[in-house]
């Protein structure tokens, strides 16, 4: 079996005995002091770009769907398909539409 001699354990062992302590311990600071001042920034900078392209998105998401319900609004004559049946039928209850009761069916006893 062929192995690279640079990870073999032994040669890892020895290089992590003979590392200085004064620069390992100064090693320790630096990644911690790292770690304890850019982990609050990254976190708020994550959180800022979450926020913002939540609402942008939303926003944007308007505007297309407004452009897309007003796209044929100064053409009279064009053509439409008419409407699917039911296809009001997730729509919210407005005007043209009856109050339901919560069921979704009366029941009749027999």
């Amino acid at each position: 079996m062929n192995v690279n001699q640079t990870f073999n354990s032994t040669n890892f062992k020895h290089r992590v005995t003979n590392m200085n302590p004064i620069l390992a311990l100064i090693m320790v600071f630096a990644m911690t002091l790292v770690a304890i001042t850019l982990l609050p920034f990254l976190l708020l900078f994550g959180l800022i770009s979450f926020l913002t392209l939540r609402f942008l998105g939303k926003k944007m998401l308007r505007r297309q769907q407004a452009e897309q319900e007003n796209a044929y609004q100064h053409y009279a004559n064009v053509k439409r398909e008419p409407a699917a049946p039911y296809a009001d039928m997730f729509k919210p209850s407005g005007a043209n539409q009856t109050k339901t009761t919560g069921r979704t069916f009366e029941h009749q006893a027999d």
